[in-house]
């Protein structure tokens, strides 16, 4: 018999233990708990800035614009969302940006789960606006779910970016923001996309959850884009900075886990790439030499 239903059970368990394995015995008890209980509790904050003097026709208006990225929230389908999640909030309130944005598989497995829309409306109650993208993990529910998930959080406040430019009104300058649907199980159309955007105008940031979507991009097509997708690799025996270059992401061609850029930032095409670890974790609820990460992106 050749079940395919019992064939990628096989498939999980196998690689579930193969991970075990290889971390507790390179690493032993204390390690495990670590990446279990400790890093995935451990918010970083993590400041990036872009100086606007390199940006080709942006003006020094938007000097200042902060946004606030979230990613990879992978909330379950019933239940709270963790600490580090409103932690990541909290933060981000604190930090006073002009936007957030949501870079897409905010719910495991594509289950609905209303603590989204609770985020979304702390964000937007403190009179932030909250734009967003799908990632794979938003489409893996029941037909039609992710209707359903964009019905649902386009009520609460969330402007949706997928494959859409909209303009953003900054201190008296006009910002575009742009959004590309997932690489691998939405309907990404970067055509339509540039159709939206006003001639020679390159969208001052452009969301994608996953990083592979750059290279279907025409040269110079924004300036900054962000993505998440990869966690930086949520579990990394590689200590930073080779957590960067010797890391699982990379070496997994075929697989949807795959990618070349794994996280941090990466200039490809004349755009600038910023790849975010993301806040939440899937598969192995553990986290190693791969923080969850809220990132405060700043012109300056």
């Amino acid at each position: 018999m050749n079940n395919p239903e019992i064939k990628k059970k096989k498939n999980l368990l196998f690689e579930t233990g193969r991970k075990l394995a290889l971390t507790g015995t390179t690493f032993g008890f204390p390690t495990l708990a670590y990446a279990r209980y400790v890093e995935p509790n451990w918010l970083d904050v993590s400041h990036q800035t872009v100086p606007v003097d390199a940006l080709e026709g942006i003006g020094q208006g938007i000097k200042g614009f902060k946004a606030a990225f979230f990613s990879d929230l992978h909330l379950p389908d019933k239940g709270p969302a963790s600490d580090t999640l409103w932690l990541a909030v909290e933060r981000a309130l604190l930090e006073r940006p002009d936007l957030a944005l949501l870079g897409g598989d905010m719910f495991d497995h594509g289950k609905y789960n209303p603590v989204m829309a609770d985020m979304v409306r702390v964000l937007t109650g403190a009179g932030i606006p909250v734009w967003g993208v799908l990632g794979n993990h938003d489409y893996f529910g029941r037909r039609g779910e992710y209707l359903r998930i964009m019905k649902n959080l386009e009520e609460v406040g969330l402007k949706w970016l997928v494959n859409r430019a909209e303009p953003f009104e900054y201190r008296g300058a006009q910002i575009w923001l742009a959004g590309i649907d997932d690489f691998v199980k939405g309907e990404p159309d970067v055509a339509e996309t540039a159709r939206q955007i006003p001639p020679g105008v390159r969208p001052l940031i452009l969301l994608s959850h996953n990083p592979a979507t750059i290279k279907t991009l025409p040269p110079d097509f924004a300036h900054v884009m962000l993505c998440g997708h990869t966690h930086g690799g949520q579990i990394n025996p590689a200590l930073p900075p080779l957590n960067r270059k010797l890391n699982w992401v990379k070496f997994r061609p075929g697989s949807h886990h795959y990618s070349e850029f794994v996280l941090g930032w990466y200039t490809y095409n004349g755009i600038r790439l910023y790849v975010g670890r993301g806040l939440g974790m899937s598969g192995l609820k553990m986290r190693f030499n791969a923080r969850p990460e809220l990132v405060m992106l700043k012109f300056e």
